[in-house]
């Protein structure tokens, strides 16, 4: 498990106007959290990643098999009949089919689907933490009596994450792109595509939910793909970014080490 530290310069923040000061520690509180959800969503990834790579052992077909021609021997007793009767093969092999499927998963087996889908889950959530705190160093940096800094600090989101935004945007908006639209529902032009997942010189792709490694991408609304990485590195550079706007503000009392420790 990776955990990003972020230490805040103290515990509160110190000005005068008190109004300002709570709409301020209110940003700057949900700019935090987003960045931990964002961790948290990294470490789902990677765990849920190696999971879905993981394969069954020859003696885990084989005992499933077994198991398999059991109940398959239940229901044809039950239905008063065997898999190779006229008309009742089929029906035979649904209902071992079923009941084969619930056991495994009352012991806690998890269906294919769900194991494939786990990790796209995760990695749209570390986009959408991404995106969050952009959204909030957005609009952190607009607020009147900030540092200016702030705005060079939220720059380095997009110089960071280039591809952020229309990427998520894709992922918010699948019903449009699957039917190729862009942005006014425009037809799309897709754009070539060359990297480990797909090649695509002549361009005329369009792919949506995908991941190339620790990369989740999908065709943007300009018709051309895009990723963002769900990755330490992506973090580390969440975490300088973060760290900056905090040293910016003037705090009083004891530093502050996040996260917390387990209760």
């Amino acid at each position: 498990m990776s955990i990003f530290e972020v230490t805040i310069p103290g515990t509160w923040l110190n000005y005068e106007d008190q109004e300002w000061t709570f709409r301020i520690s209110n940003l700057l509180f949900h700019l935090q959290s987003q960045f931990f959800e964002a961790n948290v969503a990294l470490n789902l990834f990677v765990q849920a990643s190696a999971i879905s790579q993981m394969r069954r052992e020859p003696a885990d077909w084989l005992k499933n098999n077994l198991r398999r021609a059991e109940i398959a021997a239940e229901v044809e007793r039950e239905l008063g009949t065997d898999r190779f009767s006229a008309g009742k093969r089929a029906d035979v092999s649904f209902e071992t089919d079923v009941r084969f499927k619930r056991e495994m998963w009352s012991k806690g087996e998890m269906p294919n689907e769900f194991r494939h889908a786990k990790p796209f889950i995760y990695a749209r959530a570390f986009l959408y933490a991404l995106d969050a705190f952009d959204k909030f160093l957005g609009v952190l940096s607009q607020e009147s009596g900030v540092p200016s800094e702030l705005a060079s600090l939220h720059g380095q989101v997009a110089t960071r994450f280039p591809q952020l935004r229309a990427v998520r945007n894709s992922a918010q908006h699948l019903e449009d792109r699957v039917r190729g639209l862009g942005v006014g529902n425009k037809m799309m032009d897709l754009k070539p595509i060359e990297n480990q997942l797909i090649s695509t010189p002549n361009g005329g792709a369009l792919v949506l939910n995908a991941l190339n490694g620790s990369k989740y991408g999908a065709t943007m609304a300009d018709g051309h793909y895009g990723e963002v990485d769900v990755s330490p590195e992506s973090m580390e550079h969440l975490q300088v970014i973060l760290h900056g706007v905090l040293e910016l503000f003037l705090w009083a009392g004891p530093k502050t080490h996040m996260p917390s420790a387990p209760i």
